[in-house]
């Protein structure tokens, strides 16, 4: 079971934007000319606060999330069970970065701070940032990790567990189908499993359930639509969500997306 790197205290949730250039130079004109790709860290955001609002970041100072906003419309948030960027991940210089998250203001209140912090990450390498606590209960944190995405096998597929249920007592397991990995059971309230090799789909196979139950029971818990082909060389990542106890938007449910 891999630990989280750190835990920032505050509500941490984020958008970014990430640019492309194209570019032709003097007589090379009529030729394809590839660009590096920009340097630096790699992050994604992922707000897991089941009560928590939408939220704005800010890095070193400059507006970070919705910054592609035409006025006078309002910044798009990252709100509940969003991840950003949704595939692949957003990139931030390398050091330490200022991070402020903040509740964008209303025509009836200002823009409130929620959290400022400094966050150490290096270029070259990926990390996650979950949002997770509770608003009511005033213990939002955030749970950074560093992920590792480099196959080790580059024939097989590889998915990951994380445990954001803010009131949960026991772990639960992730299962493929019928298959529960030894490796993705009782998983733990902030707690994120490594990632774990599993077999790619062939051409033309049918998806496979995705099964999230408390350990030690039989009951599943995600939706009976929530299904995945594996892709060879793809990582993936399913968090379970909610709180025990909890109705509509806070049932526990489990939610995927994939890291590259």
């Amino acid at each position: 079971m891999k630990s989280y790197i750190s835990i920032l205290k505050g509500l941490l949730g984020s958008t970014a934007l990430t640019l492309g250039l194209f570019a032709c130079i003097g007589e090379q004109s009529d030729q394809l000319v590839i660009v590096k790709p920009a340097e630096g860290a790699r992050v994604k955001f992922i707000h897991a606060v089941a009560d928590g609002p939408g939220v704005s970041i800010l890095v070193n100072n400059r507006q970070f999330s919705g910054v592609l906003t035409t006025p006078p419309a309002t910044p798009a948030t990252l709100t509940y069970a969003s991840a950003f960027p949704i595939s692949d991940y957003a990139t931030l210089d390398a050091g330490t970065a200022k991070i402020e998250v903040v509740i964008p203001a209303s025509t009836t209140a200002p823009q409130t701070p929620v959290i400022s912090g400094n966050v150490p990450i290096e270029a070259n390498k990926y990390y996650s940032i979950f949002a997770i606590g509770s608003v009511a209960s005033a213990n939002l944190e955030a749970l950074v990790t560093e992920d590792n995405i480099v196959p080790t096998d580059t024939s097989k597929a590889y998915i990951r567990f994380v445990n954001t249920v803010v009131n949960a007592t026991g772990g639960y397991d992730l299962g493929l189908g019928t298959n529960f990995p030894a490796a993705l059971a009782n998983v733990r309230y902030k707690q994120i499993s490594n990632f774990v090799a599993i077999d790619p789909a062939p051409i033309g196979a049918v998806a496979t359930a995705i099964v999230v139950r408390a350990n030690g029971t039989t009951a599943n818990l995600a939706p009976t639509t929530f299904t995945l082909i594996p892709i060879k060389r793809r990582f993936y990542t399913v968090f379970v969500r909610g709180r025990v106890g909890g109705t509509g938007a806070q049932a526990i449910t489990a939610t995927l997306y994939t890291n590259r």
